[in-house]
């Protein structure tokens, strides 16, 4: 019988090799989550070196709530248009530590999803402008409801909610069965899980962080009609210019096949990970523990 204690040990490492490989391969992904966590680490180093003189000097100094308020997006409009700068870097700036990592790691989860189906290029579109549409809604929402008015004039928004919502409905309206694996709950479907964030920012309107909420639902608006144009887009014939789809002949495990770009690049993606894995286990137990599928996998992913 198998030790528990070594199988949790074993999953830990092989997620350690999961996570090492991915920040080597330099993708928008992995960038995307770098420049997140270096803005929050220089915000932070400069925090501290200003807070503590200042503060044995009896005048204490936040640089994180100047910069905060320099790059974070207003509810007011003079703000918001003497700081247009703010519409994308407030995307990039987090109110600590938990609201940092929770962003990040929905986005390694849902942006390695995402990049399965479409390409680097598409996923930096999804979370810019999803991120910049969920502050315009986040904006529009507190001068539309005079429930919001009387804070117009010191509300504003950090963090990249709004863009993760963004790439989590492209993705979810895009394969809404795609399955996700949960520690707690094991295998479910993509679209629960986004469903269930949905429920919780609809629930989150009449909290404290109202808008905040907003910005997540314009994020997610924005993804799900992203998804819609890449699976309905081409069909929209305005010129009635058909453009002639690119084939390509792909094998797996010996199978030929016939493919657009969009799934050759899927399927390349499918089989480089296979590959990684098959290459792990070799390291690990050596050639003659692959079963015979994966030594045939191997075999013709070389050829």
């Amino acid at each position: 019988m198998a030790n528990p204690f070594q199988s949790i040990l074993g999953q830990i490492h092989f997620w350690w090799l999961d996570v090492k490989r991915f920040f080597r391969s330099k993708s928008v992904l992995s960038n995307l989550i770098i420049l997140n966590v270096a803005v929050w680490l220089l915000m932070l180093i400069a925090h501290i070196i200003v807070l503590v003189p200042t503060y044995l000097l009896g005048h204490p100094i936040s640089l994180n709530a100047i910069f905060s308020d320099y790059l974070a997006f207003h509810t007011d409009l003079h703000l918001v248009l003497t700081r247009p700068w703010t519409i994308v870097t407030s995307l990039f700036v987090h109110a600590g530590f938990g609201h940092l990592f929770f962003n990040m790691l929905v986005l390694y989860i849902v942006g390695r999803y995402f990049l399965q189906y479409k390409n680097d290029k598409h996923l930096l579109a999804t979370y810019l402008i999803g991120g910049v549409c969920g502050n315009l809604v986040y904006l529009a929402a507190y001068h539309v409801f005079p429930v919001f008015e009387p804070m117009i004039s010191d509300s504003s928004c950090i963090g990249a909610s709004g863009a993760v919502m963004a790439v989590m409905f492209a993705v979810t309206v895009y394969r809404p069965n795609h399955p996700i694996n949960l520690l707690i709950f094991g295998q479910l479907k993509l679209k629960w899980l986004a469903l269930t964030f949905i429920l919780l920012d609809l629930i989150g309107l009449v909290g404290d962080n109202a808008g905040g909420h907003f910005s997540h639902l314009g994020g997610a608006l924005y993804g799900s009609l992203v998804a819609l144009w890449f699976l309905y887009g081409n069909k929209l014939n305005f010129k009635k210019i058909r453009k002639k789809k690119k084939y390509y002949s792909s094998r797996e495990a010996g199978a030929a096949r016939t493919m657009t770009d969009e799934d050759y690049n899927a399927q390349k993606r499918r089989d480089e990970k296979r590959i990684d894995e098959i290459l792990d286990k070799i390291s690990k137990d050596g050639y003659g523990a692959l079963s015979a599928e994966e030594k045939d996998f191997l075999y013709h992913y070389r050829r």
